[in-house]
């Protein structure tokens, strides 16, 4: 029983904590970086010019949404071939948070279309904020 679990990685808990502290500080630069520039343009005369500007920055955020929800559908999708073509998760190779049972055959197949249907979901979400940010970018 205990080759049928993959065990946790110590070294990969550290750099993903890493990672989420650091995206964490980035997102609060940002975030204090959008207030800011959003008090600067909300001093500028006449609403028109303020509106323009907050949809064009709108519309380059849902962009850029957009775009990564479009990587993570192909990452998905990407595992979800692997899946099949080895009948297992997690992936020979891969290098896990916590200790995780190994799934074959069957079991695995049924993640991989969980994931193919999670990148179609995803696709249709790229698809609609792209439709929406066109709109907001060229209107």
């Amino acid at each position: 029983m205990a080759e049928d679990m993959l065990r946790a990685d110590p070294r990969l808990r550290v750099q993903t904590a890493i990672a989420l502290v650091a995206a964490t500080i980035v997102a609060l630069i940002a975030l204090f970086g959008f207030q800011s520039w959003l008090e600067n343009i909300g001093q500028l005369p006449g609403n028109d010019l303020l509106i323009l500007k907050l949809r064009r920055m709108i519309g380059a955020a849902m962009t850029g949404s957009a775009i990564c929800l479009a990587m993570l559908a192909w990452y998905a999708t990407h595992k979800a071939a692997g899946i099949h073509a080895h009948e297992q998760w997690p992936l020979p190779g891969t290098r896990v948070l916590r200790d995780t049972r190994i799934l074959r055959g069957e079991a695995a197949l049924r993640v991989a279309r969980w994931l193919r249907i999670a990148s179609l979901v995803l696709m249709l979400l790229v698809i609609g904020i792209g439709i929406t940010s066109w709109r907001m970018l060229s209107g």
